[in-house]
């Protein structure tokens, strides 16, 4: 998720560079990362990432993924 918000930040500079780091890590290393998208949100035409310029994420989450995942939610009254 971090490189699909760094993207749309890149996306949003004036001079943001050539390059972003992208994790190749695989499910060995990121498990939790399976089946956490519908569809790839990754899409590249010639050797560029093509970043959405529709408000949101330009993602979406598998419901099956929320459904096992655990949630937690902070509130004023955790940070006071």
């Amino acid at each position: 998720m971090v490189t699909l918000f760094t993207m749309h930040l890149l996306r949003a500079v004036d001079h943001p560079g050539k390059y972003l780091e992208f994790s190749i890590e695989g499910p060995d290393y990121y498990p939790w990362q399976e089946n956490l998208f519908v569809e790839s949100p990754y899409t590249i035409d010639d050797g560029k990432v093509v970043v959405p310029d529709r408000p949101g994420w330009g993602v979406d989450i598998h419901p099956d993924w929320f459904a096992g995942s655990i949630q937690q939610v902070t509130t004023q009254a955790d940070v006071t």
